[in-house]
């Protein structure tokens, strides 16, 4: 059985320990290296490749945020999960902008933890659901989820997976072949019709309605309005 490879960037030692110590325990996991700041963290991730990087959000030299954005610009294969103490908009907005695939609270037990470590090495999303709750709480409210949807042409849909993978309007114009004007456009239109006040919110909705987890050939098939 091939293990789950981690790489555990934290600041705290005491918990960089603690955590690797758990994970260990199961047999299907194996920490191959902790960092305790953010520049230790980009070297070592480059040098082990990883499946998922294990990351806090605070950290010295270089922040969690810093610490993927450069890690995507090198076109690593790794999977990046925040474990974090925060669980406000702010510190998700950043993240969930450059396209993390794990969000988890160091509140949370560890049972979940091994689960959202799985889920994500098997190719889905998590974001954790007191975090999840409270984002989607203003908009889960005005509609049903399944309705939702049904307010976008197939363009936005498309627009909105590739909003939820992190990528920009000038990314996804090239993804899609269109201009960035048009781009910035439909997210304007997206926005509106979801009664969303940003991309943030967008991506959210994006995880929870599982469209993260889709592929760009699987969003053309989504039957447009």
């Amino acid at each position: 059985m091939r293990k789950i490879r981690i790489v555990l960037a934290d600041d705290h030692r005491l918990f960089r320990e603690g955590l690797r110590r758990l994970l260990e325990f199961e047999s299907d996991i194996e920490v191959v290296g902790e960092a305790k700041d953010g520049l230790e963290a980009v070297e070592l991730v480059l040098a082990t490749d990883p499946d998922i990087v294990l990351l806090d959000i605070n950290m010295p030299v270089m922040d969690g945020g810093q610490v993927i954005s450069q890690l995507k610009g090198s076109h690593v294969r790794s999977k990046f999960v925040a474990i974090t103490a925060y669980d406000d908009e702010e510190h998700m907005a950043t993240l969930s902008s450059i396209g993390i695939n794990g969000y988890i609270l160091k509140s949370s037990s560890t049972t979940d933890l091994i689960a959202a470590l799985r889920a994500i090495n098997n190719g889905e999303s998590y974001v954790d659901p007191k975090v999840a709750g409270k984002l989607l709480s203003s908009f889960q409210k005005r509609r049903a989820e399944q309705d939702v949807m049904l307010l976008l042409t197939q363009r936005e849909k498309e627009v909105l997976f590739w909003l939820s993978q992190g990528f920009n309007n000038a990314e996804i114009s090239i993804k899609m072949v269109l201009s960035e004007k048009t781009v910035k456009n439909h997210v304007s239109h997206l926005l509106k019709k979801l009664g969303l006040n940003d991309r943030t919110q967008a991506a959210v909705l994006a995880w929870r309605m599982g469209l993260v987890q889709a592929s760009s050939t699987g969003m053309t098939a989504i039957p447009a309005r």
